[in-house]
């Protein structure tokens, strides 16, 4: 099999898990954004994208993220974003054996994918995909080595960071912190791109 049909049999085998089966007749989107990129963001919030083309609904977390990279000078020729469970339920929301498959499916992505960084927006993103318990005071923001030489950093989760932004505005303690965290994903982006 070719890439393109691995990913069309990667969008038939979440699309046929049994509860996101029931909840939407949509096409199963796998992410958004450049396949070919260096970067890999993970989250869990369905509103980070809507379809493959970078396309977000006005007002959310897409929206707001992008708006970011574009300040921190990350093109978007340089990432993909994806979600864990590419439907409306959270992971947390699955059940135990669903979560597994999940997780199978996702390294089944990040494989065709082949980023050189991935980037998990919150700490129960981090803890679903490296399967260990995660100190964001101590974890967030550095980068560690994962399976197959890829690298990977923890941040915050978008729509926090982005509440916390219009609550006490951008100079609040993790807004601050994220905005670290992209620019050193910036600076890692350059020293991959040379």
């Amino acid at each position: 099999m070719n890439k393109e049909e691995l990913w069309e049999e990667l969008k038939f085998e979440i699309g046929n898990l049994e509860r996101l089966k029931n909840i939407t007749e949509e096409e199963i989107i796998l992410g958004s954004g450049n396949k070919n990129g260096s970067l890999l963001f993970i989250g869990d919030d369905n509103k980070l994208y809507e379809d493959e083309d970078l396309r977000f609904e006005i007002g959310s977390s897409g929206e707001f993220f992008i708006k970011l990279c574009d300040l921190a000078e990350i093109s978007p020729k340089d990432y993909f974003i994806t979600t864990l469970t590419k439907q409306e339920l959270r992971f947390r929301d699955l059940f135990e054996e669903e979560q597994i498959k999940i997780l199978e499916l996702l390294d089944m992505q990040i494989s065709l994918l082949s980023p050189k960084v991935m980037i998990f927006f919150g700490q129960s993103v981090a803890e679903a995909v490296l399967k260990k318990e995660v100190n964001m005071g101590k974890e967030r923001g550095k980068f560690y080595k994962w399976k197959g030489g890829i690298e990977f950093l923890i941040t915050y989760d978008v729509e926090y960071i982005k509440k916390v932004r219009e609550n006490t505005g951008r100079k609040s303690k993790a807004a601050l912190e994220f905005w670290k965290d992209l620019q050193n994903i910036k600076n890692k982006l350059e020293q991959i791109n040379g």
